[in-house]
């Protein structure tokens, strides 16, 4: 710059700058006028793409070659944009070849597309790697996380219930409550290991679950069913495996920028008819009348404090309007050597519950990158995530005494007596409750009881992964991965003082806090080698993974703080903490052979060989390996000319589970026991529980065989899967003497289950007209057999049993044989109870030895479904598309807690309105037993009386969605690649006969068929909308 100055600072060189200030004008004019003359060159070019079919594409990128200028074709194929004739036009759609056509004198450019053999071939993510949909030859599903992401959740898994074939998916309604999930039924008996699967993203075992991970984020999703596809996981696949893979930016994409969101109101869709004041008054008196006794006060019109004037409809006052909101920006682009993507999430979700909760908020932000340097590619992508979430005071770290062993709140609020009010000043923290002599009714006051206590929980993750590849020769590669997954976790749960009423006062203010700390670094290096040779396709990857796993809880408990209450343990006049220390290490050595001869006959081989610190040195280790087959066969027959693809495959191996929890194998010590000695008692230490030390991993063993159909090049896709698989070394709880000095039974591997049936899935695309379709049902069967327990007879759960040579978790109780009408039928029959009566429950004497009693049990049905379905539609119409999904199962029967709470004989809670209809001496054709305090017959316990066990076959109407997409013309005017608006109902109905509120409910494996009383799931309308920069 000061060369520059001094040049045109000297009066000798004036001349030569007039020269250069010429130059610089004539230049300036010529680019004025070439810019003048471009515009006016400029014109709009109009055109449709379609493809060799003639079928109009969609979706089809539009470019200026050199520029960032572009377009995309609408629902008919259509495009326009400015381009001069020196201009070339790109054309270019996944699956097509690219085509290049210069403007010219041309206004209309119409274009074929012509599909490309390469890029059809789908790849699919399997472990450590992808591979050719085509040469799979384990079980993998995948799902369709376009379609998946047309409802509203917080949670990946639950947009993926009914999507997957062999995958069930069980939720909750409540805001941040993670579903279960089970792939090709349960594998464990839930005695110290878990049943859920291991879920992988991208590329990297998660230890904490994926409720934190944003579902916009997702770019794909499989699921490995077999060991042929997941024996690669080892000792943590054996109840499947879920590879998630997100977003990131693509090589030479130029800078777009996505926005996507939607709000939604949320509603309880569901009202259960239970007793108005006057029907609650009048049931009660009945039964107190039944068994010679008064009526209560509130409830006899002849008493003073007779209770007229209140008559509280809890549902109303328990249930409100929830919402659900989502806010989803992200950037992405690439030049020749890089790609970027970054995306910022929020999602708020507000329950339908009165009071502090259950709501669920979370932040999110996602960054990725990969560069490309000659042989040497690396990356890293990083993770940060916030949430803030009330759960409900049983559904957190943290709960609360609360007697009476009460149900969930959900059964509660509508088993509260409606002569109880909801506000009560009088009462300390002013809601109401029951009185000890005018109600005599155990009843909480849901929306004041969920007022009063707040419980919280703070999440705050870190997932960070980075990774290296070396291309060391042709077809050689080495590639590092690292990975950090950091969470900090902080819960609260504050109870003041209150008085709720008869059973639920609280005359002490309580605080628990605590922090979780979960920790996790893994490192991996792996080993590819492709080669082809002739008619040999030849891929070996071998590799090494350590993972490290730290967590640590430190809790407290305090009590007695006062008003003006100050959250802090200090103020706690008594309080006690806990710390819990979880450490554990995972070593693995890993290995696979994909072979291919002649594009026709595949072979896959898969062998892990785990260490885990979970287990004694003697068990650490073991070896789990698979083979899977694979046959072309449309490259060896020559099939219809209908039949573009054809393939036989197999499978079998081994897989494991670890998820046992740490120091299993190891006593411990109990420090405070009492021993008496002469001078006096004093405490000291032993060891109260006996341990298994040589306990191990559960090995699941997976055999698998399917068919692959596909017909007019991809028009109608059909797979058809047999499975069966073998859980051996099940942990269970085997119950040794008092002798020994256990105060518990000893857990071991004694178990065993069996899991076998069919799937069926496939994609229909047909057209009709300018309606496009898309059809893709799936369905599949589950049968559950115990192979063994040890040496047990059985295993127990809610109204349930476990046997060898049976299902997990039966229904099992007594059978029900109609109603007693007279003192006479009642003598003749076998006995029951001294004070079985006239409209009593009449129960079968099964071994006819003249008494009802436990021998007289048997199963009644099972407990987890047998089959389950779904279907999703898509129907495109120029620029309309509509959506229609929806997903059931059936072969079950629920033993719903709700209803038999809603239908007791005896007792002061409310009841359902199916109790009008028990019998009575004027109303005796009926299945619904009297009414009578303390139910001498216990006509209450488990049986498979009518209501007692219900139908659990249902079909959830689960979405219902309308969008619409602009036009070009429109989005030239705003400067936008796409625009999407559009309308959503979510669980739109359920068609079921069951009584409660989710068919598909939350269970315990031990008792799949008891729902405890489960959050409903809500209705959802919302709109939203989808644009891209």
């Amino acid at each position: 710059m000061k060369l520059m100055e001094a040049y045109f600072a000297k009066p000798k060189l004036g001349k030569r700058a007039a020269t250069l200030k010429r130059i610089v004008s004539a230049t300036s004019l010529f680019l004025l006028f070439a810019c003048s003359l471009m515009a006016q060159n400029s014109k709009t070019i109009n055109g449709k793409v379609t493809s060799a079919e003639g079928e109009s594409l969609i979706g089809v990128n539009v470019v200026i070659q050199g520029s960032s200028t572009g377009t995309i074709t609408d629902f008919d194929g259509g495009y326009s944009l400015n381009a001069t004739p020196d201009d070339v036009l790109i054309f270019s759609y996944t699956g097509f070849r690219t085509v290049e056509i210069e403007v010219g004198s041309q206004t209309t450019i119409d274009v074929v597309l012509r599909q490309s053999a390469e890029l059809l071939e789908e790849v699919v993510v399997v472990g450590y790697g992808t591979q050719r949909k085509e040469d799979l030859t384990g079980a993998v599903s995948v799902v369709n996380t376009e379609e998946m992401k047309k409802q509203a959740t917080n949670d990946v898994t639950q947009m993926m219930q009914g999507r997957v074939a062999g995958v069930s998916i069980t939720s909750d309604g409540q805001p941040g409550a993670a579903p279960t999930v089970r792939v090709r039924g349960v594998s464990t008996f839930g005695l110290g290991a878990s049943a859920e699967p291991l879920y992988v993203v991208d590329g990297f075992p998660l230890s904490g679950g994926i409720r934190d991970i944003n579902p916009n984020d997702i770019e794909s999703i499989q699921v490995l069913k077999d060991a042929t596809a997941g024996a690669i996981y080892g000792n943590r696949a054996a109840n499947g495996v879920v590879i998630i893979t997100t977003k990131a930016g693509s090589k030479n994409e130029r800078f777009s920028i996505d926005f996507s969101s939607y709000y939604g109101v949320q509603t309880v869709p569901q009202r259960i008819p239970v007793l108005e004041r006057q029907g609650y008054q009048a049931i009660n008196t009945e039964l107190l009348a039944n068994a010679g006794q008064a009526p209560v006060p509130g409830n006899d019109p002849n008493s003073p404090q007779y209770i007229d004037d209140i008559n509280t409809n809890w549902q109303d006052e328990g249930y409100k309007d929830g919402s659900i909101q989502n806010y989803n920006l992200n950037f992405s682009g690439g030049t020749k050597r890089t790609n970027y993507f970054v995306s910022m999430d929020y999602m708020d979700n507000r329950g339908t519950l009165v009071g502090s909760g259950p709501d669920y908020r979370r932040y999110s932000m996602r960054v990725n990158s990969q560069t490309e340097i000659g042989r040497l590619k690396f990356g890293e992508n990083v993770y940060l995530m916030r949430s803030d979430e009330n759960p409900l005071f049983y559904n957190g770290v943290f709960t609360l005494f609360l007697p009476g062993g009460r149900p969930t709140l959900v059964n509660d609020l509508l088993q509260a007596a409606p002569t109880i009010p909801l506000l009560d000043p009088n009462r300390e923290g002013g809601f109401g409750g029951a009185d000890a002599v005018i109600h005599q009714s155990i009843t909480l006051n849901v929306p004041g009881f969920n007022t009063l206590v707040n419980n919280s929980t703070q999440v705050n993750r870190l997932l960070a992964n980075a990774y290296g590849e070396l291309t060391i020769a042709e077809g050689l590669t080495y590639k590092l991965n690292l990975q950090y997954d950091n969470s900090d976790i902080t819960d609260q749960l504050f109870a003041p003082q209150y008085d709720l009423g008869y059973f639920f006062p609280r005359p002490i203010a309580e605080l628990q806090v605590g922090d979780r700390s979960s920790r996790s670094f893994l490192v991996e290096n792996t080993l590819k080698y492709e080669r082809k040779f002739g008619r040999h396709d030849l891929k070996l990857l071998a590799g090494q993974s350590f993972q490290n796993f730290d967590f640590r809880q430190v809790s407290a408990v305090g009590s007695g703080l006062e008003k003006p209450y100050i959250l802090s343990l200090a103020n706690a006049s008594t309080f006690s903490v806990i710390d819990n220390q979880q450490p554990a290490s995972l070593v693995s050595y890993l290995g696979r052979v994909n072979y291919s001869f002649d594009d026709t006959y595949l072979l896959t081989l898969n062998l892990r060989y785990d260490g885990s610190s979970r287990f004694i040195e003697e068990n650490r280790f073991a070896l789990f390996p698979s083979v899977g087959l694979g046959w072309k066969m449309h490259n060896t027959f020559e099939l219809p000319q209908a039949i573009s693809g054809l393939k036989l495959r197999g499978g079998y191996g081994q897989l494991g589970n670890q998820e046992i929890g740490n120091f299993r194998y190891q006593s411990t010590i109990n420090r405070a026991i009492p021993y008496e000695f002469a001078t006096g008692r004093t405490l000291g230490a032993a060891t109260t529980i006996l341990v298994d030390p040589s306990i191990t991993w559960e090995t699941r063993t997976t055999r698998n065989i399917g068919l692959d159909l596909e017909i007019m090049d991809g028009k109608l896709e059909f797979t058809a899967e047999y499975y069966s698989n073998t859980s051996d070394d099940v942990l269970i709880d085997l119950p040794i003497p008092l002798s020994n000095g256990s105060l518990a039974g000893l857990t071991t591997n004694a178990g065993s289950i069996q899991n076998s049936g069919v799937e069926f899935s496939a994609t229909w695309r047909p057209r009709i007209g300018d309606v496009v379709f898309n059809i893709s049902p799936n369905f599949y069967t589950l049968r559950n057999e115990v192979l063994d327990i040890g040496t047990l007879d059985f295993l127990s759960g809610t109204g349930a049993r476990t046997e060898v040579g049976r299902a997990v978790g039966e229904h099992y109780g007594w059978v029900y044989d109609g109603i007693f009408q007279t003192q006479g039928e009642v003598e003749s029959h076998a006995f029951q109870n001294d004070n079985t009566a006239p409209g009593d429950i009449r129960f079968v004497d099964l071994n006819e030895d003249g008494i009802i009693n436990d021998a007289d049990r048997q199963y009644l049905g099972q407990g987890m479904p047998t089959y389950y379905y779904g279907l999703n539609i898509v129907a495109n119409y120029k620029n309309f598309d509509f959506t229609i999904f929806g997903q059931g199962s059936g072969g079950n029967l629920i033993n719903s807690n709700l209803y038999r709470g809603l239908m007791v004989t005896s007792g002061y809670t409310n009841w359902h309105e199916d109790i009008l209809n028990r019998w009575t001496p004027s109303n005796t054709n009926t299945d619904v037993p009297r009414v009578v305090l303390n139910d001498p017959n216990n006509n209450q316990r488990d049986s498979d009386r009518p209501g007692w066990l219900q139908d659990g076959s249902y079909f959830r109407l689960n979405t219902i969605s309308l969008g619409y997409s602009f036009g070009q013309s429109v989005l030239e005017r705003v400067k936008m690649q796409s625009a999407r608006l559009y309308v959503t109902m979510q669980n739109v109905h359920v068609f079921s006969a069951y009584e409660g509120y989710n068919p598909d409910f939350q269970a315990g494996i031990l008792n799949p068929g008891f729902d405890f009383g489960t959050f409903p799931r809500p209705t959802t309308t919302m709109v939203g909308l989808q644009i891209k920069f």
